[in-house]
């Protein structure tokens, strides 16, 4: 009935660099890779761990955290727009090149395919992640 408006941030938050070395999980995503290693039979035979590589977004934090407490106004907004649109045409030109290359190119089983395409998406999604913050940061300090 009663609602609490919320009010609209005027700064950014307040985070220490050091988050970025959470980035540091995306390794994980080369467990993919292990072949005969926990009931496993091949190289890609467990496509899932190819996911943990969208991890590597983690490595944003490190650039979200040199931007700590900076005041939101319409500058910032107009380049955290644009780096987030860049970012994103980036990651996804990524996935429709190696998704076209590797089905008419390479002509590889199904399987494998599935393989190289969720650890495309898992790299691309942390490049993006990853891209809009240090665009963002390359944007706000340098212009």
């Amino acid at each position: 009935m009663f609602r609490k408006s919320k009010a609209k941030a005027t700064h950014t938050r307040t985070i220490s660099p050091m988050f970025g070395m959470l980035g540091l999980f995306g390794f994980t995503g080369f467990l993919g890779f292990m072949p005969n290693t926990f009931g496993f039979s091949g190289m890609f035979s467990a496509p899932f761990p190819f996911l943990f590589f969208a991890f590597f977004g983690f490595f944003g934090f490190y650039y979200e955290g040199k931007m700590s407490n900076t005041m939101i106004d319409e500058r910032f907004l107009s380049n955290k727009y644009r780096a987030g649109a860049i970012a994103n045409k980036t990651s996804w030109i990524i996935v429709i090149v190696v998704s076209v290359v590797s089905i008419s190119v390479l002509r590889i089983s199904t399987y494998n395919l599935l393989s190289i395409l969720i650890a495309t998406i898992g790299i691309t999604f942390g490049l993006s992640a990853f891209l809009q913050q240090f665009l963002l940061y390359r944007f706000e300090t340098e212009e």
